[in-house]
């Protein structure tokens, strides 16, 4: 054994060191030039660069086509050719087309001759829809007008009454912006005039442009009882701009008035753009629930995608704010790294 005044510790970690029982300590490795250019960045330039990151999670969502089935109905206040009133049998109709969206006319609220009943939120329940309702008349102490049902939810909506060239019966356009899922759609309903002279139906029609100039960006269904034919001065004027779908794809006449022996085409479903709007089938289902027969129509089209919310709007304009800091924030840089080079050693 040693004497304890001869140290063999140091001698012992080097005969260790040799053969490899225990580690060397690496030298510890100075950064690189490339390090020390990136360590100088400024925090703001990261900041920018996990925004544009950001940015790129408020582009809209890729949409896709969907399926859509729609109908529209003059319901005739309910009242079938047996004369009676039954909204049960009318909601049977529309659950049994199994359609996203209903335009309905001559609906009744609260009048007397149909026992105060307000016919849109009945058969909002009976068929499990959402619904809006537009007025365009009072009538027997209640309204009279149109209505929408909706499988999805409804946005917002608006009835517009129609100025008239002569005195008679108020018309109006309901316009409902719907929500189907990926995106959204226009659905619009009316009724015309129901006079032989076309004076006012052709007057209704020229204020059309003008109600759905707001929603040029949205795919628009606009449905409802025209009161005129295919071949009319109405139907000419009306195919500068929409697309009948009956005559897309429609078999047969396609009558719907009246409805114990329809000799008329008067209630359409048209689409703003037959490019987008690939009309699957259309149909005239057969039923004596009131005096017009409803048309159903199936299309496949590319819904509007959502508009940003207001957190995506908001981080849209703090990394704008960012992106136009940039320039600054390098020429700080720049110049700091020039001062730092010429700087003696």
């Amino acid at each position: 054994m040693a004497p304890s005044f001869f140290d063999t510790r140091g001698t012992n970690q080097r005969v260790r060191e040799r053969s490899g029982d225990i580690p060397v300590p690496e030298k510890e490795s100075k950064p690189t030039c490339l390090t020390k250019r990136w360590s100088r960045i400024p925090l703001g330039l990261s900041l920018i660069v996990l925004s544009l990151f950001a940015l790129t999670g408020c582009k809209p969502p890729k949409v896709s086509p969907i399926i859509f089935r729609v109908m529209t109905y003059n319901i005739h206040h309910g009242e079938g050719l047996d004369g009676k009133v039954d909204l049960d049998r009318i909601a049977k109709v529309i659950t049994n087309a199994n359609a996203d969206a209903v335009a309905l006319q001559e609906v009744d609220q609260n009048t007397k001759r149909t026992g105060g009943i307000d016919m849109a939120a009945e058969l909002a329940k009976r068929t499990n829809m959402h619904v809006a309702f537009g007025a365009n008349l009072d009538f027997q102490g209640g309204k009279y007008g149109t209505a929408i049902l909706s499988k999805h939810p409804i946005e917002s909506y608006e009835n517009h009454v129609l100025k008239q060239a002569r005195d008679g019966e108020p018309r109006g356009v309901l316009q409902a912006l719907l929500d189907v899922g990926q995106g959204r759609l226009l659905f619009a309903g009316t009724h015309l005039d129901h006079t032989r002279d076309q004076g006012e139906r052709l007057f209704s029609q020229t204020q059309f442009d003008e109600l759905f100039a707001k929603y040029e960006d949205l795919p628009i269904i606009f449905c409802g009882d025209f009161n005129d034919t295919p071949g009319s001065e109405l139907h000419k004027r009306m195919s500068e701009n929409w697309f009948d779908s009956w005559e897309l794809v429609g078999q047969g006449p396609g009558l719907t008035m009246t409805s114990d022996n329809p000799t008329r085409r008067i209630d359409y479903v048209w689409v703003s753009d037959k490019k987008n709007f690939k009309l699957r089938w259309t149909d005239v289902p057969k039923t004596d629930a009131s005096d017009h027969l409803p048309v159903v129509a199936e299309m496949e089209f590319k819904p509007a995608p959502h508009p940003m919310d207001d957190a995506q709007l908001a981080l849209i304009i703090i990394v704008m704010t960012l992106l136009s800091a940039i320039p600054i924030l390098i020429g700080l840089t720049i110049f700091k790294a020039s001062r730092r080079n010429s700087k003696p050693s």
